[in-house]
């Protein structure tokens, strides 16, 4: 009995290591393909996507507003995401050029109007330019 608990606990690790590198790939693509998202509860969803310097805002309250993802690097540079196309639509995406190698953070916030008033945030949310 214990050799066949030894061969299924083997075959369980063995599973889910190439479980693991299915999903994450090799250690040196998991450094320079990285996504990172805001807390899915969030007012509005936001991302930013390492490679490519991407952000992408979604609108999911059919309330009249626009979801705006905030960003801010630490070089002092920063902008926003806007999706103005309704409720309920895929994400705006919008492209950016960072410097490599740097964080920035970013947060999403409801807004009547491309100037109006901030209405509530998600928590801040911490990520890395590609090259780190």
């Amino acid at each position: 009995m214990r050799a066949g608990k030894k061969a299924a606990v083997a075959a369980m690790t063995a599973v889910a290591s190439v479980g693991a590198l299915l999903t994450f790939g090799s250690p040196a693509q998991a450094a320079t393909i990285t996504k990172f998202c805001n807390h899915p509860g969030s007012i509005a969803p936001g991302c930013f996507y390492s490679t490519g310097d991407i952000f992408t805002v979604q609108d999911l309250r059919a309330d009249g507003k626009r979801a705006v993802l905030k960003w801010t690097t630490d070089y002092g540079r920063s902008g926003e995401c806007h999706d103005a196309n309704g409720a309920n639509n895929p994400p705006t995406k919008c492209n950016v050029d960072l410097r490599e190698g740097r964080t920035l953070t970013f947060y999403t916030v409801i807004r009547n109007g491309a100037n109006g008033k901030d209405e509530g945030h998600s928590l801040p949310m911490l990520a890395y330019t590609s090259g780190r």
